[in-house]
């Protein structure tokens, strides 16, 4: 059969040998043991081209059909050393083809599955696309700073080559129709010595040296999905044993001759729908030590007139023009969770030192806005359940001449605060001692009460004989009558408006240009005292029944009526050139949820004059004064839904 065929030499000079099934193909050469001389060498070596590509070498193990069982192993393993003075094992080398090109070298791009991709797309691809986060048909990418489209990145992801290109060395896992996809595991070699400096052997992943030109990058990429997530990047060291310690990880650049040495970046990916990944560097607890610190410090600089590298800390912006919003930016220090005893962490910012110049500064300010509120800068003490709350404490600088005039200033608002407010609470009155003078270049307003008194006692007691008289501007928050505490007698407690005698323009003006709500009478919720459901308002112009205006009682109820002969007119302004529809005016009663609905009644004047009628009631619809097709408003009487 075709089967017995064990070794075959056609025409061609191709040549077949293979064994019977289940059978192996052993070729080796024989020990040298006792002989003094070295094992002998197999080589196999494929034939090179002269037009074409030299021919390829192809080591496959066997597949199987058994669902039982695997595929065959593929093992290449070096020679070992059985000598126990010192023996070593063999090395095994997998090193891509020697490239003799030295001229017609084309650096400048790279052919990638018939397409020429730049060396700068072709980095910017194995960097990372920040939008491949989409689907598998997206019609382009961008991957760093360039856009590329979908056909350039898959050309660059399957495979490029270059002329003058050193051959490639490619493992890759196998590949899987229905499940995980094979991995490649590469482990240092294992030590059975008893030794303590003997250690597992290393794993060194190097780029290629260079004569001329930049060394070989080294990338490290988790697989990608074309509808899942992308696989992880895991780095980390092995737990230790039970008297040792787990080794350090160490990320850094090389020193750099000439020009800067180079950056280290710490970047997770955009997302497209989702939030944007975390950055965390954690700490190992400690559990009878310390926990482990974590220094950030930026480069040293020994050139003259230099300063050293700075430290910049940002967190992300909200770039979204519907009401995105930044990141918060939170400095904390430890907790202690000591119950009787044990400090938090201490929270220190401070400038640098200087020798020959100025210390530095330390700036902290609220975040600016375009239209809305700036950022408020909030300085508060600790809390305590039990004990005193913290102190605020704001002092200058002091001077070791110990001159006065050389003393550091407290300065409070000295260019663009408007004003500046001193034991203000939202939930109580905060009393504010000053020790020394006082001085107050300009006006003095006050914003709570100003009293003048004869005598300090447990209740104030006021003068009748002093007044006040302000003739500028008074801004308090609030105007009151007296209360009952405010003097010894019973006061009345009415609050009286009103103009002054003798002037031009005697008028009572209330919000004339800033007020955006004007509010009177209702409740005071949740007042101490005086708190009424509703107060009584009325507006008159004389002191007879006939001169009330606008009057509402207790119980709500409304009154509005003009001085004899004078009409009540009620009536939205014209739109006449604003282009825009006439207002409306809306008359509705209130519904009923046990009786009926309220009544509405619309009644002309009667009169007793014999000579005359009672008043018109009118009910017209709106005309259009339009020449061009103007039609009139319709008016409509309709009895209530049911």
């Amino acid at each position: 059969d075709e089967a017995d065929k064990r070794l075959q030499m056609n025409r061609t000079g191709a040549i077949l040998m293979q064994a019977a099934a289940s059978m192996p193909i052993l070729i080796h050469t024989n020990p040298t043991r006792g002989t003094n001389n070295t094992g002998g060498d197999i080589n196999m070596l494929v034939g090179s081209g002269d037009t074409g590509h030299g021919g390829n070498m192809t080591l496959t193990s066997g597949d199987t059909v058994d669902a039982r069982h695997r595929g065959g192993f593929l093992t290449l393993t070096a020679g070992g050393n059985n000598n126990t003075v010192g023996g070593r094992g063999g090395v095994m080398k997998l090193t891509g083809g020697f490239a003799g090109g030295t001229t017609d070298c084309d650096l400048d791009y790279y052919e990638c599955g018939g397409l020429n991709i730049t060396v700068a797309m072709y980095e910017a691809v194995l960097h990372g696309c920040t939008a491949d986060a989409d689907t598998a048909a997206s019609s382009a990418f961008l991957c760093g700073t360039m856009e590329v489209t979908a056909a350039q990145r898959t050309a660059v992801l399957g495979g490029c080559t270059q002329k003058c290109l050193g051959g490639a060395v490619e493992v890759s896992g196998g590949l899987s129709s229905g499940g995980v996809g094979g991995a490649v595991v590469v482990t240092g070699g294992a030590t059975s010595s008893t030794d303590p400096y003997a250690r597992g052997g290393n794993v060194e992943v190097r780029g290629g040296t260079a004569a001329l030109g930049s060394g070989g990058a080294v990338l490290l990429s988790s697989g990608r999905s074309a509808q899942r997530s992308s696989g992880e990047v895991l780095v980390r060291t092995e737990t230790s044993g039970n008297d040792g310690v787990s080794g350090e990880i160490s990320v850094e650049t090389g020193a750099s001759a000439v020009g800067d040495s180079g950056g280290i970046t710490l970047a997770t990916g955009s997302a497209m729908t989702g939030a944007g990944g975390d950055v965390n560097l954690l700490v190992g607890s400690g559990d009878t030590e310390n926990g482990g610190a974590v220094v950030i410090k930026a480069g040293e600089s020994h050139a003259d007139s230099k300063k050293g590298g700075g430290v910049f800390i940002t967190s992300g912006a909200g770039t979204s023009a519907q009401e995105g919003s930044g990141g918060e930016l939170v400095m904390m220090a430890g907790n202690a969770e000591g119950s009787s005893a044990g400090d938090g962490g201490r929270v220190e910012i401070r400038g640098g030192k200087a020798v020959g110049g100025r210390g530095g500064d330390v700036a902290v300010s609220g975040g600016n806005s375009y239209s809305g509120d700036g950022g408020a800068l909030i300085l508060q003490g600790g809390s305590s359940e039990t004990g005193t709350g913290g102190d605020v404490i704001v002092d200058a600088g002091e001077s070791g001449t110990h001159e006065e005039s050389k003393e550091g200033m407290i300065r409070i608002a000295p260019t663009s605060a408007s004003y500046v407010r001193i034991g203000r609470s939202g939930s109580k009155t905060v009393r504010t001692d000053v020790f020394g003078d006082l001085t107050v270049h300009g006006s003095f307003v006050s914003t709570n009460s100003m009293v003048f008194q004869d005598t300090y006692a447990e209740r104030v007691h006021v003068s009748q004989e002093q007044d006040l008289v302000i003739q500028e501007e008074t801004r308090v928050p609030k105007i009151t009558g007296l209360d009952s505490e405010d003097a010894s007698a019973t006061p009345t407690s009415t609050l009286t408006l009103d103009a002054g005698q003798g002037g031009s323009d005697q008028w009572i003006e209330i919000g004339p240009w800033e007020a955006e709500y004007i509010t009177i009478g209702g409740k005071n919720n949740n007042a101490s005292h005086g708190a009424r459901d509703q107060s009584a308002l009325l507006l008159r112009q004389g002191y007879d029944e006939a001169d009330k205006r606008l009057q509402m009682n207790r119980t709500g109820a409304i009154l509005m009526q003009a001085a004899a002969s004078m009409p009540i007119l009620i009536h939205t302004n014209p739109t006449r050139g604003t282009n825009n529809t006439g207002g409306d005016i809306n008359m509705l009663v209130g519904s009923g949820d046990t009786g009926h609905g309220g009544n509405m009644t619309l009644t002309s004047g009667d009169t007793v004059d014999a000579r005359h009628r009672g008043g018109f009631l009118t009910l017209t619809a709106g005309g259009n004064n339009n020449t061009v097709g103007g039609r009139g408003g319709v008016m409509k009487v309709t009895g209530g839904f049911a």
